[in-house]
């Protein structure tokens, strides 16, 4: 079974990430599932909240959700803190991790 991501926002649909992430799946041989999530506009916590307990493994976040994803990680880089905007998730057993990848990616 492949590990399951996504980008999540609100839109979303214009997204290049799951292309991106199949091809890298596919050079690599790694079991990656990365899919788009439409987060409603006041549903951002409950749309991750619940890929999270359905197996999902991390998420990157698209505007207008990046502040929100940083108060919702209860671990953060350092990156993410001076930002205070997290765009990537990562669902760890006892945390969610952000990070803010915007400046160095």
């Amino acid at each position: 079974m492949p590990d399951r991501y996504a980008v999540v926002g609100n839109p979303v649909a214009h997204s290049k990430s799951p292309l991106i992430h199949a091809e890298f799946a596919k050079q690599t041989g790694e079991p990656v599932e990365y899919g788009r999530i439409l987060a409603p506009l006041n549903g951002f916590v409950a749309t991750i909240e619940r890929f999270r307990a359905e197996g999902g493994k991390g998420a990157n976040v698209t505007l207008p959700f990046k502040e929100e994803a940083f108060r919702l990680a209860n671990r953060l880089s350092d990156r993410a803190r001076r930002a205070e905007a997290v765009n990537t998730l990562r669902f760890d057993p006892d945390a969610v991790f952000g990070d803010n990848t915007d400046g160095s990616g």
